[in-house]
This record gives structure tokens, C-alpha cells and sequence, in this order.
């Protein structure tokens, strides 16, 4: 039996690992960062404009959505492969289903059109996901 190469490593899902070179991962791990300053920033302006967050659920949920975001970036470079499809399928469809409700309350032209773009990659996201090849794929 031959020696696994790059793109034939399997763990026993059979779904493919296929090896991420570290620039990626850097550059990865960057993206989360600004992500979550992005959001921080966000979040004090919003305090700034006189639209104080006094809301509990909103100050906790909030965070924990960006969080989960930048942490779900960087597990799918380092998860394996199995629990990150999984993780995609979860995560995507909970955040499509959250997304759909922003449509609810959005108001203004520019949040309908970011909402879209919004549901648009939490589609991708989980049809990607569900397609990842296996190793009868490959």
C-alpha cells in the first residue's frame, strides 16, 4: 500500500484532509483577529452614538456571535475533518436562521443588501460542507 501524499490523507471518516500550508493559517488567524476588532468597534460605536447597550442578553449574545465566528475560521484548518464538516453544517444553518431574522428588523436598504450577502455564504458554507469530497471522491 502506498504512502498517503498531501491530498490523500483520510481519518477515519473517509472525508479527505487535505494539508494546509502555514501561510494560510497566519493569515487565517489575522482574519479572525480583525473580525473580532471589527466587531469591538462596532459595538463602541454604537455606545458612542448615544445607543447605549444596556440589554444583558444583547451584550452577552452579540460577543459570543462574533467569538464563535472567528473560532469556527480557525477550526477549519486545524479540526479534523469529520467534526469540521459537522461544525459548518451546525454553525451555518444556526447562523442562516439568525441571519433570516435580521431580514425581520432590518429597515434600511444597505442591511438587506448585507443581509443577502450574509445568507449567501451561510449557503455556501453548508453546501460546501456537505459536498467535501471523500476519499472515493478523490
Amino acid at each position: 500500500m502506498p504512502s498517503p501524499t498531501n491530498t490523500d490523507m483520510t481519518i477515519g471518516s473517509g472525508l479527505v484532509d487535505e494539508k494546509v500550508n502555514p501561510r494560510i493559517v497566519l493569515a487565517v488567524l489575522w482574519i479572525c483577529h480583525f473580525i473580532l476588532w471589527i466587531f469591538g468597534d462596532m459595538f463602541a460605536l454604537a455606545q458612542e452614538m448615544s445607543e447605549p447597550t444596556t440589554d444583558t442578553s444583547v451584550q452577552f449574545v452579540a460577543p459570543t456571535t462574533a467569538i464563535v465566528l472567528t473560532l469556527l475560521v480557525a477550526y477549519n484548518l486545524v479540526g479534523r475533518p469529520a467534526r469540521v464538516r459537522l461544525a459548518n453544517l451546525v454553525v451555518a444553518t444556526l447562523y442562516f436562521l439568525l441571519n433570516i431574522g435580521f431580514f425581520v428588523d432590518a429597515t434600511e436598504g444597505w442591511e438587506y443588501y448585507l443581509g443577502a450577502f450574509y445568507v449567501l455564504f451561510n449557503v455556501l458554507i453548508v453546501w460546501r460542507a456537505y459536498t467535501w469530497p471523500t476519499r472515493s471522491q478523490s
